[in-house]
């Protein structure tokens, strides 16, 4: 059987509108799932013996003259992203024995091409640096279903949703022009559903309508426009949003934050609220952590690479530094109509139109589900800006240990900037950072049962709130 070598052509960056999402990112470095748009390919292709994958970033001082003269090529473009492993693997069969070169297409264009030899990929290679595209490619071509064109915004938006990191209970499908959501939790689902219909008039404008909710034995959906912009949470994790940019999706969200319905509460009731947000579901969760079979690998790891003993002590330090922060900060009486889940990936925006959209709220199935403690979306925006959530959705950290023998959590961004714009949205507004992110280290403490599905992230928010926790601490005293 003959040999074969795909070469995996990241020597691109992205141009135009595409830039607005991938920064200064490579297609081949673009994350979906955790995982770099290259370890997904390489993981379609199946690395082996007779199929070998090489990435390349720059093609100039790419050198295929080591490879065996007899070896097939298959030239891929980082751009063209691979959507079907089962079409994949037989493209491959038909490259191994197609008796000439050709060119491989899917839906007008060009993704890649095929040289028989390594003589016929050099002649290939010189040509397509001079013209940039494999557009020259005379002869046969492939037609085939297998690509989508990341190049182009419009396939990039419907290739970045399609692939929506939904939490396992969800699944998303949907067409060029709406997303219908659907999940085996029927009550979440109806509760997101109803949010929108409750909402009063003024508040509808800033979320995605939702409508034909359906209801089977075993599941629910609901249908929404789909809009023509990505989450900031895939620019943000890019490093596509500058500072100017972030200065004004914050005057956006912002303006929601302090135009939303609000009411004034006695104490009694203000108090209530706060112990059920920030004390009670902490509570409950942690409880929820310790019935997990991964909890006694957690608590060891705890023990031995933290200053603390257990969850428990951590909990305690929350708890502790929740007294001493709110004996310091003068709150005013009042409950708002909340989102419930405020953060960069539930966020829609568009740069060119600096239009802001909210999905996927808490939601709500009578009026007064829709009031919470207006510091609950701030903290949920904190977690993003600065306590870097988005970041370990993608997988973007390391866990280490340091010379002291603990474990050091080293989050592969810089937030710092972005933390200081956010700390004067927040004094402009009247809310105490502390507070702030006291009540976001509470958020994810509380995450922690429902991410157990990777246990090493799970691990890391809990340092990741120790961080939060002992910054606060430095703040109190």
């Amino acid at each position: 059987m003959k040999k074969m070598v795909i070469v995996y052509d990241d020597s691109k960056k992205a141009v135009g509108r595409v830039k607005t999402i991938l920064g200064e990112k490579t297609f081949g470095e673009m994350i979906l799932k955790r995982q770099s748009m290259f370890d997904r390919t390489k993981e379609i292709i199946k690395d082996n013996g007779d199929v070998k994958i090489i990435r390349v970033s720059d093609l100039e001082s790419f050198d295929p003259s080591g490879i065996a003269a007899d070896t097939i090529f298959m030239h891929i473009p980082a751009s063209s992203a691979v959507v079907s492993s089962d079409g994949f693997e037989l493209l491959i069969d038909k490259s191994l024995y197609a008796k000439g070169d050709f060119a491989i297409g899917c839906s007008g264009k060009m993704h890649g091409a095929v040289l028989k030899n390594r003589d016929s990929y050099v002649r290939f290679l010189d040509e397509y640096k001079n013209q940039g595209t494999i557009d020259f490619m005379g002869g046969d071509v492939i037609e085939t279903n297998i690509f989508v064109d990341l190049s182009d915004y419009d396939e990039l938006l419907m290739f970045i949703s399609g692939g929506f990191d939904a939490r396992y209970f969800n699944s998303l499908q949907g067409d060029t022009y709406t997303v219908t959501k659907r999940s085996s939790d029927k009550r979440k689902m109806k509760k997101e559903y109803w949010y929108y219909w409750l909402l009063p008039e003024a508040m509808k404008n800033w979320m995605v309508m939702p409508y034909d909710y359906k209801e089977a034995e075993d599941w629910a959906s609901y249908t929404m426009e789909r809009m023509p912009m990505t989450d900031i949470a895939v620019r943000w994790t890019h490093g596509a949003v500058d500072d100017g940019e972030l200065r004004k999706i914050l005057d956006k969200i912002f303006y929601f934050f302090n135009h939303r319905s609000k009411k004034k509460v006695t104490k009694e009731e203000y108090s209530k609220i706060q112990s059920s947000l920030y004390i009670e579901k902490l509570n409950e969760r942690i409880e929820d952590l310790k019935k997990l079979p991964e909890y006694a690998l957690l608590d060891q790891m705890i023990k031995i690479g933290t200053d603390f003993g257990s969850i428990d002590e951590i909990v305690k330090f929350y708890k502790d530094l929740y007294v001493k922060v709110l004996k310091t900060v003068k709150l005013p009486l009042v409950s708002v109509i909340g989102h419930g889940d405020v953060f960069f990936a539930n966020m829609l925006y568009s740069k060119e139109l600096n239009l802001l959209r909210l999905i996927d709220p808490k939601g709500a199935l009578k009026e007064e589900d829709l009031w919470t403690d207006p510091y609950y979306d701030i903290a949920k925006l904190s977690h993003s800006i600065c306590g870097n959530y988005d970041f370990f959705n993608t997988g973007s950290y390391t866990i280490n240990f340091n010379r002291k023998m603990k474990f050091e959590l080293d989050v592969h961004t810089d937030n710092s900037k972005a933390k200081e714009i956010f700390q004067e949205y927040l004094e402009k507004s009247g809310y105490d950072y502390r507070l702030v992110r006291l009540y976001e280290s509470s958020l994810f403490l509380s995450m922690l049962p429902l991410h157990i599905d990777n246990p090493h992230k799970v691990f890391a928010f809990i340092l990741n709130a120790i961080i939060i926790l002992k910054e606060i601490e430095k703040n109190v005293r």
